[in-house]
């Protein structure tokens, strides 16, 4: 397993093993100056070659659920049976990318081979990491194949902007009307509900704490945020007041998929740092879950050959 760093001009450093694209560290400054460490990490680097819970790493060939394992009659693995789940038993996330830097940029590529994981198509993976120098996270995504195939990746970075035990009093904005309905397999319905007079506005600032401890079914049904937001125009925000933290989040993506740890605990079998349930938050940028079968509400996430797959988010840490 590899390590690479890099640093911008103000000592914002971050670090990245090759084992699925997977950062380490990403340090910020809070509002005394401070660098220290925004994101959950394992204790040991070789956890990482386990991994459950995708600590770090880029996620697909299509990050979420597909229904039933199937897409247009092509079979994929049945990673959580009966369904397909972040791109199968091991997915792009358990293999060894190659890793170059780029000055103030990480650059990982990979050749995922045709039928991997079900899917069809040699896909040409490219990720690249990079910081700049007005302490922003560019995290760029691409992809192209030379058969038809399915292609939705996201990054899966569990941020805690203040070191502190849980998230809950950590302040998201979030640029979305409407957030999808899931079953109780946590699979899309087709259903988006307004968030309007629910714990799921986040459209004027809220706590994290406030929905995810709310009484509303969904939120008790999935232990806290695991939902999929449809994004409209604006800078999704994570504010941590104790620290003075902000993270600001741009993306050329139609969803974001909040998740709060909800998993996590004293007994999840790894050593990770801050592995208490809500200890984090993921901030998913990607299409919609199990987009095939929602053609109606979800942008397609079919690529052919000469269509180029690009994903482009931008973390733009300040102090507030």
């Amino acid at each position: 397993m590899k390590q690479a760093t890099i640093e911008n001009a103000n000592g914002m450093r971050l670090s990245a093993i090759d084992y699925g694209c997977a950062m380490t560290e990403l340090t910020a400054p809070d509002r005394d100056g401070n660098y220290e460490s925004v994101i959950l990490k394992y204790g040991d680097p070789e956890q990482y070659l386990e991994n459950p819970i995708y600590v770090g790493a880029v996620v697909g060939r299509i990050a979420g659920r597909i229904r039933n394992a199937e897409i247009d009659g092509v079979a994929l693995t049945p990673s959580e049976a009966p369904h397909h789940i972040h791109g199968g038993e091991e997915g792009i996330t358990a293999r060894h990318w190659d890793m170059d830097v780029d000055g103030q940029a990480i650059v990982f590529t990979y050749l995922s081979p045709d039928g991997e994981e079900g899917y069809p198509g040699n896909v040409r993976f490219k990720v690249m990491y990079e910081l700049t120098d007005d302490d922003a996270l560019v995290v760029t995504m691409t992809a192209d194949t030379d058969e038809r195939t399915w292609v939705n990746l996201n990054h899966h970075n569990y941020f805690n902007l203040g070191g502190r035990p849980t998230v809950h009093d950590h302040v998201l904005t979030l640029p979305s009307d409407h957030v999808a309905r899931l079953d109780d397999e946590s699979l899309p319905t087709g259903e988006l509900l307004d968030v309007s007079d629910t714990p799921f506005d986040f459209r004027d600032g809220r706590p994290v704490g406030a929905a995810i401890t709310s009484e509303d079914e969904a939120i008790v049904k999935a232990g806290g945020l695991d939902h999929p937001f449809l994004l409209k125009e604006g800078t999704t925000r994570l504010h941590d007041p104790v620290s003075g933290r902000i993270m600001d989040v741009e993306t050329n993506q139609p969803v974001m998929v909040v998740y709060t740890a909800n998993f996590l605990s004293e007994e999840t079998p790894v050593t990770l740092e801050g592995r208490q349930k809500h200890s984090a938050i993921c901030l998913e940028a990607q299409a919609f879950p199990d987009a095939p079968n929602h053609p109606d509400v979800a942008t397609s996430i079919e690529l052919n050959p000469g269509e180029l797959y690009y994903s482009r988010t931008v973390y733009r840490f300040g102090v507030e």
